[in-house]
């Protein structure tokens, strides 16, 4: 089998051959060298996508030959006629050339004003890598360039003629094919050297970084209790129904705090269904809370129709809770007169490597525990087996009765092993025969796939169309939306009409109310939690002071509520964690809480303070990876200008997001476009976004890809909210400087370990008037930018200011 490259260098051996053949007699125009050379030379022997090259493109009134590249543009070639040839001085014969030497003299004149012209088009989309062909001969360079050197000083690949290609095939497919610009081969070859890095963030000379915030006694005591009611208390068997009626908030109400569009909010999963009518989706609660009643109506017909019902909803929104809810409050009658089995895809399910075998497995454990059936018991698999036996007794062996009775025991006990030996076929025959000795509907439950790849999604889905299709039960099966979309496209589920529920978020506000409050019903009457040790005082007392606390701000403090709302962006579980994080952090002063609310009867929580919880978690400096807070200020090159690139990003993606019918996602084409126009490669496009991704503050659309193959991104709400108020906070701030690299040699000077509040008031002083200078390059490189930075910077000196006089 041919590879790509083996096709390539065929490609050009047959173009060496049709070019000597079809010497034009009158040269060939732009448009006919492009047709019958360039385009060859793109497509067939460079191996790029035509859907990756875009010819004529505009921008600003003038218009690129090819842009070459998706999402972004990797080069920008300009297109010569064939007749406009250069040539190479004397005795120079490598490939690697000075371009002022092919562009010196009168001789030299066509190629320099190619040069310009196209080193002039990257400049303006922030592209780096340039071409000019002329369908005979190529010259690549850096249009673009990060180290002092104009581009038409710098080095440039040269190839002459088609048999130059020919002849060093392996130079000209490294450096100008597909592969080899994504690998950035042309950048090495041309002394470049790939991506400079930035300069080591202050982390790096902190020693003992990034550091374990310690905590006292009573700090530790609370933590261990606020995991217990806040988090342990959710899952007491004995409390089950009374915390799912206390507790349990309605999916898909709109919150009052998110500063996302309410258009982006409800619409979350429209585009899921889009240009594929083989199945529909409903919302799985309908107004008022209630359970929709084709839910309701599924529950029982599904098992006949032999398809699974699908519990769609992001990572966070409740799908557990809504399970829960589901089995014990809103369909109890249902499920009382069922027998219902849960399985678990948590921690448990990632060391299996046979995941079929694990639910059956499980589902024979939870017959045993939940429902006190063995189904391995003698007299049960007798009972399951009673036809197979007297088919047995009708057989060859049933004379063997009469005859040796131990010989027909010991035939008929091998028969029965036999029958058991496959647990899936026995489960099976105990499900078919308990149905119809106990006249019970079976209900299958495959829940938290959502913490698992792909992948592991996808073979969890099959497992789930076999049991409903093979077993007589109802299956649900619960996923989250992108992967849904794209096993839909191109997986397993393409061949499959499902029966699809979506679950949308709750509101966080409520659901931290109904937490907390309930929290502390059980602390004030430990008694109704038996496992609750009643000898813990000190810390109970303070516990339920804190709680106390908290419930009084979440209904009347709407900045910190906002705060988390936003930042969890609809992960009820993320928002509860937040709360658990704050209560025994070791970077909140919990006595000083517990005193003023003790004297006064009132507190209210400085965002400052529930956010340093937040930001730092267990350790005593921000440590990107772990922190669920993005330091948007962080680079990927010494480019003081990058620290504002995600910025820029996040406010384009907004403000282009919110136009009618998008539902918020806007084409990765765009927002390449976007940031390479404002002066960034690439290649710190690419970086921001995929960080940003990473850390919940972009997300891709749940369909991955529209119909003509371009992603689509758009912002979050946590993506809105670090942009329009963290960026501005001196807490933010504070936090990030450790992990964002300086890039001008005396601020990095300035910029140190800070510890007490007047030194991090100075440091992030410093730091802010280092980003104003950032900054105003920005302003003379990006014509409107998207971003107000200086208003934000005025609202942080304001802060700084406010924080240093009240101090003093």
């Amino acid at each position: 089998m041919s590879t790509p490259y083996d096709q390539g260098k065929a490609a050009l051996d047959e173009l060496i051959d049709w070019a000597a053949e079809n010497v034009a007699e009158v040269q060939r125009n732009e448009a006919t060298t492009r047709l019958q050379l360039i385009d060859q030379l793109l497509t067939k022997v460079l191996a790029w996508p035509r859907a990756q090259i875009e010819a004529e493109t505009a921008y600003e009134g003038k218009y690129v030959d090819y842009a070459i590249g998706r999402p972004f543009t990797r080069l920008i070639v300009e297109a010569k006629r064939e007749g406009s040839y250069f040539s190479i001085p004397a005795g120079l014969t490598s490939s690697i050339q000075r371009l002022s030497n092919l562009t010196d003299g009168k001789a030299g004149e066509p190629l320099k004003a190619a040069a310009e012209q196209v080193a002039g088009y990257c400049a303006s989309r922030g592209v780096s890598l340039a071409v000019v062909c002329n369908g005979l001969q190529i010259v690549a360079f850096l249009g673009v360039r990060t180290d002092g050197v104009p581009p038409l000083k710098g080095n440039a690949l040269v190839f002459p003629s088609l048999s130059a290609m020919r002849e060093n095939f392996r130079l000209f497919w490294d450096n100008l094919s597909k592969p080899g610009i994504e690998a950035r081969n042309l950048h090495v070859t041309l002394k470049e050297g790939g991506k400079k890095s930035a300069p080591a963030p202050l982390s790096a000379s902190i020693p003992h970084y990034p550091g374990i915030k310690r905590r006292n006694d009573i700090q530790v005591g609370l933590q261990i209790l606020a995991e217990l009611f806040l988090e342990d208390l959710t899952r007491a068997a004995e409390l089950e129904e009374e915390f799912l009626r206390a507790t349990y908030a309605t999916s898909g109400a709109l919150s009052q705090y998110a500063m996302l569009s309410k258009q982006i909010l409800e619409n979350r999963y429209s585009l899921l269904h889009e240009s594929d009518s083989n199945f529909e989706t409903e919302p799985a609660a309908a107004r008022g809370g209630q359970i929709s009643p084709n839910l309701a109506g599924d529950i029982l017909a599904s098992g006949l129709s032999k398809r699974p019902i699908i519990l769609l909803g992001d990572v966070g929104v409740g799908k557990t809770m809504f399970i829960r809810h589901l089995v014990n409050v809103d369909a109890k009658e249902v499920f009382q007169q069922s027998v219902v089995f849960y399985v678990d895809f948590g921690q448990k399910s990632a060391l299996m490597s046979d995941l079929r075998e694990f639910v059956i497995e499980d589902v024979i454990r939870q017959f045993r525990e939940k429902y006190n059936i063995d189904i391995n018991d003698r007299k049960f698999v007798e009972a399951v087996h009673h036809g197979a036996l007297n088919r047995f007794d009708k057989g060859i062996y049933g004379e063997l009765r009469e005859i040796d009775e131990v010989a027909y025991r010991r035939e008929r006990l091998s028969h029965l092993a036999r029958l058991t030996s496959d647990s899936a076929s026995h489960l099976l025959a105990s499900m078919e025969h308990l149905r119809g000795s106990m006249q019970k509907q079976i209900v299958i439950f495959l829940d938290n796939i959502d913490q698992h790849a792909s992948e592991l999604q996808e073979q969890v889905f099959l497992i789930a169309q076999s049991l409903a299709s093979e077993w007589p039960a109802t299956v649900f099966v619960s996923l989250r939306p992108d992967t849904f979309y794209r096993s839909r496209s191109e997986g397993t589920l393409s061949a499959y009409q499902p029966r699809v529920f979506t679950i949308a978020p709750p509101r966080v506000d409520v659901v931290l109310k109904k937490r907390t409050s309930f929290a502390l019903d059980v602390l004030k009457d430990p008694s109704i939690l038996p496992s609750f040790n009643s000898q813990v005082t000190l810390e109970s007392d303070s516990l339920t002071a804190c709680l106390e606390v908290l419930l009084n701000n979440f209904e009347n403090n709407e900045n910190l509520v906002r705060l988390i709302d936003n930042l969890s962006a609809g992960n009820t579980r993320l928002a509860l964690s937040f709360v658990s994080s704050f209560i025994g952090s070791g970077h909140v002063d919990t006595r000083k809480i517990v005193d003023i609310y003790s004297q006064s009867g009132h507190y209210t929580i400085p965002l400052h303070e529930f956010l340093r919880a937040t930001i730092y978690g267990d350790y005593e400096h921000y440590e990107p990876e772990s922190s669920p807070i993005a330091n948007v200020f962080d680079i990927s090159e010494p480019d003081g200008r990058e620290h504002f690139l995600l910025l820029l990003l996040l406010a384009y993606v907004e403000t282009s997001g919110d136009r009618a019918g998008t539902e918020g996602f806007v084409s990765s084409d765009d927002v390449y476009t976007y940031g390479q126009q404002s002066g960034f490669s690439a290649d710190q496009i690419a970086w921001a976004v995929e960080r940003a991704v990473r850390k919940g503050i972009l997300e891709r659309s749940p369909r991955a890809r529209n119909v003509s193959g371009v992603e689509h991104i758009r912002v979050t709400s946590a993506g809105v909210y670090t942009a329009r108020v963290l960026a501005g906070m001196f807490a933010y701030l504070d936090a990030v400087v450790v992990d964002t690299p300086i890039v001008d040699d005396a601020y990095r000077r300035l910029i140190s370990d800070a510890h007490s509040i007047m030194d991090r008031l100075r440091r992030a002083g410093h730091f802010r008037t280092y980003l104003d200078n950032q900054w105003r390059t920005v302003e003379s490189s990006v014509s409107n930018p998207s971003l107000n930075w200086r208003e934000q910077s005025t609202r942080l000196g304001n802060e700084i200011a406010r924080i240093s006089d009240r101090l003093q």
